[in-house]
C-alpha cells in the first residue's frame, strides 16, 4: 500500500523453528543409506511390524506402477501434465474405495463416484507434488537427460520416465516425505468417500421427509428419496479430521444435496431459534437451511441463488440481513463470510453456523479498549465489510460487501509455461470467482451501500425483538439452552495461515527429510505466523497439518473444554487471560450475559458501527471534494465564542464516542488505505487518522476552555505511545517502512507529542518527543518517500516544529538531513500538498526561512513552480488541501520567498480568487473540505493579494459554523459518516473551528505550526 500506518506493537521472544517440537509418530522413517530400499523391511504378505499404513500404501502403489508409460501428445494446462506420475497412487486409492463400495451403493456400481474421486484426487496429489516434480524436471534438463526436439516433447519425456515404476521408485526414495503426503491424502480421501456413500445408503429413506431435498424431494414426504447418485464434488470446504470435507452430491433426477461430515445439532437448534425469532412482533421472518442431523454428520438442503423480483424485494433482503446480523451478534457468531450465505430472492440464507458461541479471542484481551469493543461488536460476525489487505490492493471477504469476482490481494504460487520443460513457479494474484451472497435485480448485483438504511432498520427490529423477549429466550426451557451440548467450532487463528503453511511446506527441500518439514510447521510456535489466540494448541495444529488437514478445534456452549480435530482435549479459552478449562466462562454463559446487558445505548453503538463499516462498500471515490448543495452563509463574521461553543460540541461528541478502560482511551475509526479503501479499525498511531489527532484537538480545546475532561481524554489517548516508541527502538529495520512523515509517519507523532505536552503543560508528554525525534531521524535515513504525508518533507516540517518549540538540536539536524534528501530527490509527478511538489517545496522553503541555505531555497521554489504547472494541467483542479489547488495556494501563501516571486505570487492571487468564489463544499474536513479551504482564506498573506478575501472567509466560516450547529459536522468520508480522525474526521473539523475563532493561539495542523501555551 502507498499509505503507511503505525500500529501498536508488542514484543515477544522469537523462538527457533524447532523449539519444543515433540515427536509426532514416525516422522522420518527413511534414515538409511541411499543404497537401501526406501520402505521399511519386514513386510510379510502386506502386513508389517511397526510400519505405518501410509508407508505400506505407498510401497504397494509404486510396485503397481507400469513399467512403460506413454504420455499423450497434447497441451497440458496447469498441473494436469503430472497426472500420469501420481496415477499409481490414485489407482491404488480408487481400488481401496471400490472395495469399500461393493454392496453399499444400491443404485449402481459406484462408477460415477469413482470417476469424480479419481479426477479430484489427481488434482490434489499433483498440487502436493508439483514443486518437487518441477525441481526434478529442471535437474533432468540441466543434465541433458530429456529427449525430444521441443520443450513440450521434453516435458512429456520427463513425465513418462518418472511415471514408470523405476522412475517413481527413484522419486519416492529421494523424497520420502512426499511419499508420505501422497499416501496419506489417498488413504484419507478413499475413506472419506467410502464413508459418504455408506451414510447415504443408510439415510436415503430419511432425506425426503426431512425436507433437505427441497421441492424436488418432496418436503412433505411424498418421495422416498433421490435417484441414482451421478456425481460427488469434494472440497466445498477445508479438509478436516482425516481428509473429510463438505461434499456436494448430484443425482439423476436433478436433485442436489450437501453432505457435512460433522454434527449439525447446532444448525438444527439455530433453525428452531430463527423460527422463534421470526414469530416475535416486528422481527422479519428468516428463511433457514433445512438440515438432517445424524449425530456425527448430517445432510443439508442445497439452496440455489435466485434474483429479486423487484426493488422492494431487494430492500426486504437487506432488512432481513440486518435482523440476521442482530441474531448472530447475540449468539457470538463469527467467520460468516461471503461463502457462507446465499441470496435466494428476498431471503439471505446462511449455509453454515458452526462458529456460534465463539469465545472472545485475540483482540478481546487487548489493552486497547477500542480493539476490545470492535471485537465484541457486530463487526465480529463477519457479515459486515472486512478487507483482506495486500501490498497493492484489498478485497472485501464479507457476506454483505464481498463476493464479487476479483483478484486476490495476496500473491500465491502459480505455474508459468506449464506443460514444457521450462515450467516454473511464479508468484501472482489468484482470482476469486463471483459468489452468490449478493442479491440481484435482473443481472445486476445490488450495491450494498445503497441499502444501509434497510440493513440498520432490520438490525434495529431484530435487536429490539430480542431485548423485549429476552426472558423467554433465557428461560430454562427457552431456545438458547438447547445449544448447550452442541458441537461448535473455535478458530484460534486465521484459516489462511494453515492453508498457506500446507502449500508452502511442499517445498522439495522439505520432502527429503521429515525433520526439516516439521521445523517449518513448527513456525506456528513463533510470532512469524502470528501468536494463536489460544495458548497450547500448537502441538495439535502441527499434528493435523501432518495429516494434510486444516486444524479444527471445537467446544460446546455449555462447557469450557476444547477439543482438537484428533479428539484430544486441550486447554479451554480464557477470555480474561487467566482462567482456563473448567474455570473459564462457557459460551452459553457469555451469550446469556450479553442478552441481559442489551439496551438502547448498546444498540445505538452497534448501529453506528454498522453504518461506519458500510462505508467501505461505497462506490464513491474516497478523495474527491466537490459542491455539496449547501446554502452559503451570510458574510457575517462568527463570534469566537460561537466557534468555541461549536468546537466544544465536537469535543463532547468525541469524548462520547471514545472507548475508555483502565487509563487508556481510543476510538473505532476509518483507516484510508492506499487512497482507495476505507477500513473500520481501532485507531492507530498516525496523525492523519489515528488517536494522536483527537488528542491534539482535545488538548487545544482544553487549553482554551480549561475543561479537565478534554485534557484527561487527550492524555489517555496518548497512553500507548511510550510502549510503541520503546518497541520501535529495537526494530531499526522497520523504521524505513514507517517513515518520518507528518501524517502517516513518526514525524507526526513527534509533532503531536510536542503540541499536546505544551498545551497541557505536561512535561511527561513533552519528554516523549525526544525518543520520537530520534526514531523519526532514523526513519528518514531509511525511507524512500518524499511527501509531507508519509515522507521526508513531513519529517522536515515536523522536526522543525519540534525544534522551535523545544530547542532540541537533534530535531534541527534531522530536519536538515531531510532537506538534503529532498534536494537530491527526483522531481515529483504530482502537484498536491500531501504527497506532491507543493508540500515538498513548502517544506524546503520553511527550512530556508529558518536558517537553511540557498540550495534549499532554490529547490523549494522550483518545486512550487512545478506544483503550479501540474495543477494547471489538471483537467479539473480540486479545491482540496491534499491534492488540489487549495493546497498548492496554501503552500505558496505560507512561503515568504514564494510570495516574492512574481510568477508564484500572481498564480496565488488568481487561484485564491477562484477558490474564494466557489460554493460550499460537500464536507467540512481539513483534507478536502471547508476547513482546509478556510485555512487558506485565513492566511495572513492573502489580504495583500485579494482585497475581498475577508468577506469570503466570513461566508465560509459561517457555513462551517452552521453545519456544526444544525446538521452536525460533515466528515470527509462517503456519506459524511462520523469518523474521529484529524484529516477527514471530527477532530479536524473541531480544529478548524478553533482555528477560525482563535488563530493567534491555536497553531495550524495543516501547516504544522506550534500553538501558544496557555
Amino acid at each position: 500500500m502507498a499509505e503507511k500506518n503505525l500500529i501498536d506493537r508488542g514484543t515477544s521472544r522469537r523462538l527457533a523453528p524447532g523449539d519444543a517440537s515433540p515427536a509426532l509418530g514416525p516422522l522420518a522413517p527413511f534414515g538409511r543409506a541411499p543404497s537401501e530400499p526406501w520402505w521399511l523391511p519386514g513386510v510379510v504378505g502386506g502386513s508389517t511390524s511397526g510400519e505405518p499404513a501410509w508407508a505400506v500404501f505407498a510401497r504397494e502403489a509404486v510396485a503397481a506402477a507400469p513399467r512403460d508409460v506413454v504420455v499423450a501428445d497434447r497441451t497440458y494446462l496447469g498441473l494436469s501434465g503430472f497426472g500420469p506420475i501420481v496415477a499409481p497412487f490414485v489407482e491404488a486409492a480408487a481400488g481401496r474405495l471400490r472395495d469399500r463400495l461393493a454392496g453399499v451403493e444400491p443404485e449402481g456400481d459406484g462408477a460415477p463416484v469413482l470417476v469424480d474421486f479419481r479426477r479430484q484426487l489427481t488434482r490434489r496429489l499433483a498440487r502436493v507434488a508439483a514443486r518437487t516434480l518441477v525441481t526434478e524436471l529442471h535437474e533432468a534438463r540441466r543434465l541433458g537427460r530429456l529427449s525430444g526436439e521441443g520443450s513440450k516433447e521434453r516435458f512429456r519425456d520427463f513425465v513418462a520416465s518418472t511415471a514408470r515404476r523405476d522412475g517413481l521408485d527413484r522419486l519416492v526414495a529421494g523424497y520420502p516425505v512426499l511419499a508420505r503426503l501422497l499416501a496419506t491424502a489417498c488413504l484419507n480421501s478413499a475413506d472419506a468417500f467410502a464413508e459418504l456413500v455408506a451414510r447415504l445408503a443408510a439415510d436415503r429413506h430419511l432425506l425426503a421427509p426431512a425436507g433437505v431435498l427441497g421441492d424436488r424431494g418432496g418436503a412433505l414426504g411424498t418421495s422416498t428419496g433421490p435417484g441414482a447418485l451421478t456425481g460427488v464434488e469434494a472440497g466445498a470446504g477445508d479438509s478436516h479430521r482425516g481428509g473429510r470435507s463438505v461434499m456436494l452430491l448430484r443425482f439423476a433426477d436433478g436433485t442436489r444435496l450437501v453432505y457435512k461430515p460433522r454434527p449439525l445439532a447446532a444448525h438444527r437448534h439455530f433453525n428452531s431459534l430463527a423460527e422463534w425469532f421470526g414469530s416475535l412482533p416486528g422481527a422479519p421472518e428468516l428463511r433457514v437451511l433445512r438440515v438432517l442431523d445424524r449425530g456425527d454428520y448430517g445432510w443439508a438442503e442445497f439452496v440455489e441463488e435466485r434474483p429479486c423480483a423487484s426493488e422492494a424485494e431487494t430492500r426486504q433482503f437487506y432488512r432481513r440481513q440486518g435482523a440476521l446480523l442482530a441474531l448472530l451478534h447475540t449468539l457470538d457468531g463469527t467467520d460468516l463470510h461471503h461463502e457462507n450465505l446465499i441470496a435466494c430472492g428476498p431471503h439471505p440464507v446462511l449455509v453454515d453456523v458452526e462458529t456460534l458461541f465463539h469465545p472472545p479471542l485475540g483482540p478481546a484481551r487487548s489493552a486497547d479498549p477500542a480493539a476490545r469493543a470492535l471485537h465484541d461488536s457486530v463487526h465480529r460476525v463477519g457479515l459486515l465489510p472486512q478487507l483482506l489487505v495486500g501490498d497493492t490492493t484489498a478485497l472485501d471477504m464479507s457476506a454483505i460487501g464481498g463476493g464479487g469476482a476479483a483478484s486476490s490481494p495476496i500473491e500465491t504460487a502459480d505455474w508459468a509455461e506449464a506443460g514444457t520443460d521450462r515450467m516454473r513457479l511464479v508468484r501472482r494474484a489468484g482470482r476469486f470467482t463471483e459468489s452468490a451472497n449478493r442479491p440481484r435485480l435482473g443481472t445486476e448485483a445490488a450495491d450494498p451501500s445503497a441499502y444501509t438504511e434497510a440493513l440498520c432498520d432490520g438490525f434495529r427490529a431484530g435487536y429490539t425483538a430480542i431485548h423485549d423477549h429476552r426472558d423467554e429466550l433465557l428461560g430454562t426451557k427457552g431456545p438458547l439452552r438447547r445449544f448447550a451440548g452442541d458441537e461448535v467450532r473455535v478458530v484460534p487463528r486465521p484459516t489462511w495461515t494453515y492453508t498457506t503453511l500446507l502449500d508452502e511446506s511442499t517445498h522439495p527441500d522439505l520432502m527429503r527429510d521429515a525433520t526439516e518439514r516439521h521445523r517449518v510447521l513448527s513456525l506456528l510456535r513463533t510470532p512469524l505466523l502470528g501468536v494463536p489466540a489460544l495458548p497450547g494448541v500448537e502441538d495439535e495444529e502441527i499434528a493435523e497439518l501432518w495429516c494434510g488437514d486444516v486444524p479444527v478445534f471445537t467446544t460446546r456452549p455449555g462447557c469450557a473444554e476444547l477439543w482438537s480435530g484428533t479428539g484430544r482435549t486441550v486447554a479451554g479459552p480464557a477470555p480474561d487471560g487467566s482462567a482456563t478449562g473448567a474455570d473459564a466462562a462457557t459460551g452459553l454463559a457469555r451469550v446469556e450475559a450479553k442478552v441481559r446487558a442489551m439496551d438502547t445505548v448498546d444498540r445505538q453503538d452497534q448501529e453506528r458501527i454498522i453504518r461506519t463499516a458500510m462505508v467501505s462498500t461505497s462506490p464513491r471515490p474516497p478523495h474527491r471534494p466537490g459542491p455539496g448543495g449547501r446554502a452559503p452563509a451570510a458574510a457575517i463574521a462568527p463570534e469566537p465564542e460561537q466557534l468555541l461553543s461549536a468546537a466544544r460540541s465536537v469535543g463532547d461528541r468525541l469524548v462520547s464516542l471514545a472507548y475508555r478502560h483502565e487509563g487508556r482511551t481510543n476510538w473505532i475509526g476509518l483507516e484510508l488505505l492506499g487512497e482507495r479503501y476505507w477500513r473500520l479499525t481501532p485507531m492507530a498511531a498516525d496523525l492523519a487518522g489515528g488517536y494522536p489527532g483527537p488528542a491534539l484537538f482535545l488538548a487545544q480545546l482544553a487549553a482554551l476552555t480549561g475543561v479537565s475532561r478534554y485534557a484527561e481524554v487527550a492524555r489517555e489517548a496518548l497512553a500507548p505511545v511510550p510502549g510503541l516508541l520503546d518497541a520501535l527502538h529495537g526494530r531499526a529495520d522497520e523504521l524505513g517502512a514507517l517513515g518520518s512523515g507528518a501524517y502517516a509517519g513518526l514525524g507526526g507523532i513527534a509533532y503531536a507529542l510536542t503540541e499536546v505536552g505544551t498545551l497541557l503543560g505536561d512535561p511527561e508528554v513533552l519528554d516523549l518527543a525526544g525518543p520520537a525525534v530520534r526514531l523519526s531521524c532514523a526513519a528518514n535515513a531509511a525511507e524512500d518517500g518524499y511527501g509531507v504525508r508519509g515522507g521526508a518533507a513531513g519529517g522536515l516540517v515536523s522536526l522543525l516544529a519540534v525544534y522551535h518549540a523545544t530547542g532540541r538540536p537533534q530535531a534541527w539536524w534531522g530536519a536538515v538531513r531531510c532537506a538534503d534528501r529532498l534536494a537530491a530527490a527526483p522531481a515529483p509527478d504530482t502537484g498536491g500538498f500531501a504527497d506532491g511538489a507543493a508540500g515538498i517545496g513548502w517544506a524546503m522553503l520553511r527550512l530556508a526561512g529558518a536558517g537553511g541555505d540557498a540550495r534549499h531555497r532554490s529547490a523549494g521554489l522550483a518545486a512550487l513552480r512545478r506544483a503550479t504547472a501540474l495543477t494547471d494541467a489538471a483537467t479539473a483542479p480540486a479545491p482540496a488541501w491534499c491534492d488540489g489547488a487549495a493546497g498548492v495556494a496554501l503552500a505558496i501563501a505560507d512561503s515568504p520567498a514564494a510570495r516574492e516571486d512574481p510568477e508564484l505570487s500572481g498564480w496565488l492571487a488568481a487561484r485564491s480568487g477562484e477558490l474564494a468564489g466557489i460554493g460550499p463544499l460537500a464536507d467540512d474536513s481539513l483534507c478536502h473540505g471547508e476547513s482546509g479551504l478556510l485555512e487558506l482564506l485565513a492566511h495572513s498573506a492573502l489580504p495583500a493579494l485579494l482585497p475581498d478575501v475577508r468577506t469570503a472567509w466570513m461566508r465560509r466560516a459561517g457555513t462551517l459554523l452552521a453545519s456544526a450547529d444544525r446538521a452536525g459536522p460533515q466528515c470527509g468520508t462517503p456519506g459524511g459518516v462520523p469518523h474521529p480522525g484529524l484529516l477527514t474526521g471530527l477532530s479536524g473539523i473541531g480544529h478548524g473551528l478553533l482555528r477560525a475563532g482563535f488563530p493567534d493561539r491555536i497553531g495550524s495542523a495543516l501547516l504544522l505550526d506550534p500553538s501558544r501555551a496557555p
